[in-house]
């Protein structure tokens, strides 16, 4: 169920279609779990400023059920911060990045909630 949305003053034209695909693809191997349940959400064109600056920035959340921990931020920071960076000129200095581990009977998808699909009951 990992959600990753960035608010971006990138405009939205200039979002390549391949930082959806690659942000799947590496966070779902950083977190070991299966990419069909990764939601990307990139939100360009956005009025903002880092630093009293309008330069490229962003605002990020990662959104999941467990792997959230000091360690693992870390390495999700780096990999975001990279992707960010290749796909969209972003700096690392110029984003942050909020973690939020939700409780699985608290997210719903396919008529269920991740407790009971987690659970295999049927």
């Amino acid at each position: 169920m990992p959600v990753f949305v960035v608010h971006t003053n990138v405009a939205k034209e200039d979002v390549p279609q391949e930082l959806y695909s690659e942000a799947t693809v590496e966070l779902a191997k950083a977190m070991c779990l299966p990419e069909k349940y990764f939601c990307i959400n990139i939100i360009g064109s956005q009025t903002m400023t880092f630093g009293g600056t309008s330069e490229p920035c962003a605002h990020c959340d990662i959104r999941t059920i467990g792997r959230i921990n000091e360690e693992q931020n870390i390495k999700y920071s780096k990999l975001l911060c990279g992707l960010l960076k290749k796909h969209l000129g972003i700096p690392s200095n110029r984003m942050y990045v909020d973690f939020f581990d939700f409780n699985p009977q608290n997210v719903a998808h396919d008529n269920s909630v991740f407790s009971v699909i987690l659970s295999g009951k049927p």
